[in-house]
């Protein structure tokens, strides 16, 4: 089975060049208790997503407010991996669960912008001639026919994955404990049957350009912050462990650019 780190701990890397690498673990569409957001000072975000996630953000916010819930239910009338993770996820009744946007990474991104920090984005864009092989790649990997007959017996591939990572899940010192570790188990079932789809060739790749592109938006923190500075990283728990690796096993970094928002007044 993939090896996950799933406890609650900050997993703090010291770039060997300088500065601090801050894996968040955030479980998908989960509001997080307070007790567990990070507690550290951080210089700037590095979000796991291209840079048309906050636009998309944006967009879902405008849809909720036009009619709440309506994100929600567009992703479990889209089935699959992702309908049985949210399906599951809302039989636990004592957390704010199945919300859009991702409840935890847009707060941090708030954060961000009402501070002034900058944001950066580990996934390149689809300009980037490496990437869009990547992605073709990916695709054509998903589509071969054993992986689409794979698909026809998701439920039952789930519910042994779920059994056996549950086992692994851990409870958090809070009083919603119990609950954070069934989401965080259901969490991490869903990021292991999204691998699946894939090859492992083609993920460790897809990890290395993620890691390094992180330790590129470190390296720019530290023009402004030194040593000391604090990149925050809000990525699923369950990933953690693989970018940790790449990151432990000196990944060249990769230059990456950043957006420098303006303040809107918004608290942390």
């Amino acid at each position: 089975m993939i090896q996950m780190d799933l406890s609650w701990a900050e997993i703090h890397w010291s770039d060997p060049e300088g500065g601090t690498v801050l894996l968040h673990g955030v479980l998908p569409t989960v509001v997080l208790p307070r007790r567990l957001w990070p507690r550290v000072e951080w210089h700037g975000i590095c979000l796991p997503s291209s840079s048309d996630e906050v636009e998309i953000w944006e967009e879902e916010e405008k849809y909720e407010l036009e009619d709440p819930g309506v994100n929600l239910q567009s992703a479990l009338l889209g089935g699959g991996i992702t309908g049985i993770y949210l399906d599951e996820l809302l039989e636990i009744t004592d957390l704010q669960v199945g919300r859009f946007p991702d409840p935890e990474p847009r707060r941090l991104h708030r954060a961000a912008v009402a501070n002034d920090r900058p944001v950066f984005f580990a996934e390149p864009d689809l300009d980037d001639e490496l990437w869009v092989e990547h992605i073709t790649a990916e695709a054509k990997e998903m589509t071969k026919l054993l992986r689409l007959l794979s698909m026809i017996r998701v439920g039952g591939s789930w519910r042994r994955k779920f059994k056996r990572i549950k086992l692994k899940s851990q409870i958090p010192d809070v009083p919603e404990g119990q609950s954070l570790q069934q989401a965080s188990a259901l969490a991490a079932t869903w990021w292991a049957m999204i691998l699946a789809r894939s090859s492992d060739e083609l993920n460790d790749e897809k990890d290395s350009r993620y890691a390094a592109r992180i330790r590129g938006a470190l390296a720019e923190l530290r023009k402004t912050n030194g040593n000391d500075a604090v990149l925050m990283v809000p990525i699923a728990q369950a990933w953690r462990s693989s970018i940790l690796e790449h990151l432990q096993n000196g990944v060249k970094p990769e230059e990456v650019s950043c957006l420098l928002p303006s303040s809107q007044g918004e608290e942390e």
